[in-house]
């Protein structure tokens, strides 16, 4: 009887050994992970909501490098697109919380665009704009101090001559209006070649009409390929103003083209009164 007393006693103390553990193993971390956010295009803004940490570890989701701050502020320029962001919030005890949210970032297209007439470089670039005229198609890359345009066409497009209107303070009451609302504050007429006697033209303000001061070319940075027979079907050109010509530059530049003196308007009826150029700083 006396042995069976005894191995009840070690067979309860046991289980309370045994309960004991699972309730240590059980207890919950003093730390709660949690953060908000804002954007201004690429540019994020996060504001740490953690409660019970004392250092954190942000992960932007670009494979690009981590944060140990504590509100970060976060430019985006390898990677966009939909992106998971982690924040690990840990404190001196060694415990750890973390928390993942999606957010939306633009994509950035990183090229090295030469103005030499080869034109592989632009290969990565998007289409932004498809027309019917002799120009079909329209790209440009404005990241960094340039505004690099890109037409491609048929054989037919040789732009001999070419008015191009440029909105430079995002207000198309100001500058040039009679046509298409576009509100120019710059022109440049002619040739869209180094060399030859096209130039670049201010507007004196609202209300001129056709009324341009010179400004002229050379100095201003500006480069053109001319056009370059692609093959037999395809003629393309490029070209670069920088964004100094145009003084502070916003967030767009409106832009239109008139071709071989007025013949053919683009964006013409696909684009609305001007083209839109999205400025990537």
């Amino acid at each position: 009887m006396k042995k069976f007393k005894l191995l009840y006693c070690l067979l309860a103390v046991s289980l309370l050994a045994g309960c004991d553990s699972d309730d240590s193993s059980g207890s919950e971390s003093s730390i709660t992970a949690d953060f908000s956010f804002t954007s201004d295009g690429s540019t994020f803004t996060f504001t740490n909501l953690s409660e019970g940490a004392t250092s954190y570890r942000w992960d932007f989701g670009d494979l690009y490098f981590y944060s140990y701050e504590e509100n970060p502020v976060y430019t985006y320029s390898i990677k966009g697109g939909e992106l998971t962001v982690t924040l690990t919030a840990m404190n001196e005890a060694g415990e750890e919380a973390h928390v993942s949210k999606q957010i939306s970032a633009p994509v950035i297209i990183v090229a090295n665009i030469d103005i030499d007439g080869e034109f592989e470089d632009w290969e990565e670039v998007p289409v932004h704009y498809e027309f019917t005229g002799s120009v079909k198609k329209m790209k440009y890359y404005t990241k960094g101090p340039n505004i690099d345009i890109y037409f491609e066409g048929g054989p037919d497009m040789t732009l001999d001559v070419v008015d191009m209107l440029f909105n430079s303070d995002e207000d198309n009451t100001t500058g040039y209006n009679e046509n298409w609302d576009i509100g120019a504050e710059y022109l440049f007429e002619g040739p869209p070649i180094l060399g030859s006697w096209g130039s670049f033209y201010s507007h004196p303000g609202t209300g001129n009409g056709w009324a341009w001061d010179w400004i002229g070319l050379d100095g201003h940075g500006f480069e053109s390929s001319g056009a370059v027979v692609v093959d037999g079907e395809t003629n393309a050109i490029e070209m670069r103003f920088p964004k100094s010509f145009f003084g502070t530059v916003g967030d767009t530049i409106d832009f239109g083209m008139w071709v071989n003196w007025g013949a053919e308007y683009y964006p013409s009826d696909t684009a609305g009164p001007a083209i839109s150029i999205e400025i990537q700083k």
